[in-house]
């Protein structure tokens, strides 16, 4: 018999101190103000999800680099970095832009970065699968295996640390300006995301996570902390799914989706304060 009892625990017992991730920026994405994921431009993802795994593109596209470089923190970069700079027949900011491009591309095609890249993708997935352990999540039992939801805040935050310390040690980056090597790590978060988001995962095309663990489902529009703060990852989550080694049978995977709607209900019923405490709470453990 399929037991698939979803149960929200949330606890506000202790104050905890929780650091959120660093702030990330819509439109680097593409996303309009104020949102998320909707309307994004068709630009070619640096990543993809391929039978069944996130894997990296092979190369890094401009239109990114563009936006950040409308944004404030790339105007006062390219500003700072064209004041260094003699004169130049098609003006020093945009000369500036051009030489922080051209550098960024180069040695995004180099062995070592592409190699480096290449490796954090399926570490962004075993980051998901290690914060789904978290205490607090809400989750269900599906044949005697775990569902739980994660909020994409703690999975940006859990990947960003581990991204920026391994990629600061490539030799190859380290002579990029300084805004645009935190902007390079972070957008590679962001598209790993995107591509994630983009393969609508579900119990019949999971995308895989790490062991059993894989993610099954993701929901786009509940907010858990205040974008403002924490950029687009502050809304939406994704269901990661411990699955036997067996396989799941067809009653198992009905079982599995009706889980996963039941969860999505169950969130969307909380306050903005009562999610923001789960994710402190689940934060902290």
């Amino acid at each position: 018999m399929v037991k698939a009892e979803a149960h929200t625990e949330f606890a506000d017992r202790r104050q905890v101190l929780w650091v959120l991730p660093p702030r990330v920026h819509a439109a680097s994405l593409g996303f309009p103000a104020g949102t998320v994921f909707a309307g994004a431009r068709c630009t070619m993802s640096w990543f993809r999800v391929s039978r069944g795994k996130l894997e990296y593109r092979g190369r890094i596209t401009r239109e990114p680099f563009r936006r950040w470089a409308s944004s404030q923190e790339g105007v006062e970069a390219i500003a700072r970095v064209a004041a260094g700079l003699r004169f130049s027949l098609f003006g020093r900011q945009r000369s500036a832009r051009r030489r922080m491009w051209r550098a960024l591309h180069d040695a995004s095609c180099s062995r070592a970065v592409t190699t480096a890249i290449a490796s954090e993708a399926p570490r962004y997935m075993e980051s998901a699968a290690h914060v789904a352990y978290s205490d607090g999540l809400p989750r269900a039992n599906i044949a005697l295996h775990r569902l739980v939801l994660v909020p994409r805040a703690m999975i940006g935050g859990h990947a960003r640390a581990g991204l920026f310390k391994r990629l600061n040690e490539v030799s190859d980056l380290a002579a990029l300006d300084e805004a645009v090597r935190l902007f390079f790590f972070d957008q590679i978060v962001l598209q790993m995301d995107a591509a994630l988001q983009k393969a609508s995962p579900s119990p019949r095309d999971p995308v895989q996570a790490h062991n059993e663990w894989a993610c099954v489902g993701v929901g786009q529009d509940v907010v858990w902390v205040d974008p403002v703060f924490s950029g687009p990852d502050g809304v939406g989550h994704l269901f990661l799914y411990e699955f036997p080694r067996a396989g799941i049978t067809r009653k198992d995977r009905k079982a599995l989706e009706t889980a996963i709607h039941e969860l999505s209900a169950g969130v969307t019923s909380l306050s903005k304060v009562q999610r923001h405490a789960l994710v402190r709470t689940a934060s902290a453990r």
